[in-house]
């Protein structure tokens, strides 16, 4: 939708009633994208530090759990 936008062959009136979304929703999206666009020439992604802290801490969580999950099936490996 956002690339329909970008395009130029649409307006945001009309993807709205084309969608039934609101035009709130359809510029945040945009935004996110133009965001997201400079983000991937600038190296970043389009992530603020806050939001790759955030990610990193988020994967770390991941890995701790799937190294507990690892450890389990050790054991109960071990068991058998």
């Amino acid at each position: 939708m956002v690339l329909e936008l970008l395009k130029g062959g649409k307006s945001v009136g009309q993807l709205t009633k084309e969608r039934g979304m609101s035009e709130a929703l359809i510029y945040r999206w945009r935004d996110q994208a133009f965001k997201a666009i400079d983000g991937a020439f600038n190296g970043n992604g389009g992530k603020t530090e806050a939001g790759l802290t955030w990610e990193r801490d988020r994967l770390m969580r991941i890995i701790g759990e799937q190294a507990c999950v690892i450890e389990t099936l050790k054991k109960i490996s071990e068991i058998r």
